[in-house]
C-alpha cells in the first residue's frame, strides 16, 4: 500500500468516526436525560454498546490525527461511559458473609422463556442438582405438567400461568412460606411473592415482570407497577430480614426509572462486581454479555452476599437463563 493510500484511508475512517462520535454522544446524552420521558429513557439501556462503539471511534480518530480535538473529545466521552459501566467490574466490598467451608449457598435461576418453557424443563431435569429456586417468566399453562415432572426436586412452588407473556412460576427444593401471588398494578401483571426457608434461615424473595415499555401507555404501566413495588417492599426491608427481587424488569441497570426504584427500597444490583450481564436478545448475547442488555436483573438487600452470576445456555428463547449463586 502506498502513503497515499493510506492518508486517503485515515481521512475516510476519521470522517466517519467523527460522525459516529456525535451520534453516540446523542444517544448517551438521551439515555442519562430519560427520566422525563420514555422515548429517551430507551436509550439508557444500551451502555455497555456505547462504551464498546466509543473505543472503536477513540481509536480511529486518534490513528487519523493524535492532535485532533476530535479524538481527545472522543477520549473524555469514552471514560465518562466507561465511568457508567466500570461499577460491574469492579471488586465489591461486601463482607455481610465470610466464605468458608460452613458458608450457606443457595443458586438460583431466572428465566424469560418466551411461553416456550419445555427446553426450561429438559435442563433442569439434566442440572438440576445445580439449582435450588427457579423463577419462570412468560409461563403458560404448559408449564403445570412441566412442574409435576420436576416435583421431585422442587416439591415447593407457587405459579400463575397466563397464555400471554405475563404468566410467572416459582419452584423451589426449599418449603416456601407465606407465598402468594402479588397484582401490583392489577391480575394482568402478576408478581410472586414467598419466604424461602433455606439451611441458612429465611429468605424473602419476589419475582416480577413489569410490562415492556414500548409506547408510552406501557411505559407508564411499567413505571406504575415499579412505584407501587417499591412502596409494599418499603416497610418489610426496614426489618432486615435478607431479601431479593429478580424478574425481567424491562428495564436495565442504567435506566433513571430503576435507580428511582433501587434509591427508594436500598436494594442493590446483583451485577456488581460480576460483569455487566446483557441477557437480552439472545441471538446476540450468547455470543458475549457486553452484546446483550442486561434487563434480566435481580437486586438484593444489604445482607445478601452475591457470589456468582453468569448468564446460562441458549434454550430456545429471546432471553438467555441467568443463573445466581448468593449467601446470606
Amino acid at each position: 500500500m502506498n502513503g497515499a493510500f493510506i492518508l486517503r484511508l485515515r481521512t475516510a475512517s476519521g470522517r466517519r468516526a467523527r460522525i459516529g462520535l456525535i451520534l453516540v454522544a446523542l444517544a448517551a446524552l438521551l439515555g442519562w436525560t430519560g427520566s422525563w420521558h420514555w422515548f429517551p429513557e430507551l436509550f439508557s439501556h444500551f451502555f455497555s454498546q456505547y462504551a464498546l462503539l466509543l473505543i472503536m471511534l477513540t481509536a480511529l480518530l486518534f490513528w487519523e490525527n493524535k492532535a485532533s480535538r476530535w479524538a481527545w473529545a472522543a477520549l473524555l466521552l469514552t471514560l465518562l461511559v466507561g465511568f457508567a459501566v466500570s461499577p460491574f467490574w469492579l471488586p465489591v466490598a461486601d463482607a455481610n458473609v465470610k466464605p468458608g467451608a460452613d458458608t450457606r449457598h443457595l443458586n438460583l435461576l431466572q428465566f424469560n422463556a418466551a411461553r416456550n418453557t419445555y427446553p426450561l424443563v429438559q435442563w433442569l431435569i439434566r442440572h438440576r442438582q445445580e439449582v435450588d429456586v427457579v423463577l419462570a417468566l412468560e409461563a403458560d399453562t404448559g408449564f403445570a405438567a412441566g412442574m409435576e415432572a420436576l416435583a421431585a426436586e422442587f416439591p415447593y412452588r407457587i405459579d400463575k400461568l397466563q397464555d400471554d407473556s405475563f404468566g410467572i412460576a416459582l419452584i423451589s427444593r426449599y418449603p416456601l412460606y407465606e407465598a402468594k401471588v402479588l397484582e401490583v398494578i392489577g391480575a394482568d401483571f402478576p408478581a410472586l411473592e414467598a419466604h424461602v426457608i433455606t439451611p441458612a434461615g429465611p429468605l424473602h424473595v419476589i419475582g416480577i415482570h413489569p410490562p415492556p415499555p414500548l409506547g408510552g401507555e406501557l411505559a407508564k404501566l411499567r413505571d406504575d407497577y415499579m412505584k407501587e413495588l417499591a412502596g409494599q417492599l418499603a416497610q418489610q426491608l426496614e426489618e432486615g430480614e435478607p431479601t431479593l427481587v429478580f424478574g425481567d424488569f424491562n428495564s436495565s441497570i442504567w435506566s433513571p426509572r430503576l435507580r428511582e426504584f433501587m434509591a427508594e427500597t436500598g436494594l442493590r444490583d446483583a451485577q456488581q462486581g460480576q460483569g455487566a450481564l446483557g441477557s437480552w436478545p439472545a441471538i446476540t448475547a450468547r455470543y458475549s454479555g457486553l452484546l446483550g442488555i442486561p434487563i434480566d436483573l435481580m437486586l438484593v438487600s444489604e445482607s445478601v452476599t452475591v457470589q456468582q452470576r453468569q448468564s446460562g445456555e441458549y434454550l430456545d428463547s429471546d432471553h438467555l437463563p441467568v443463573l445466581t449463586q448468593i449467601a446470606y
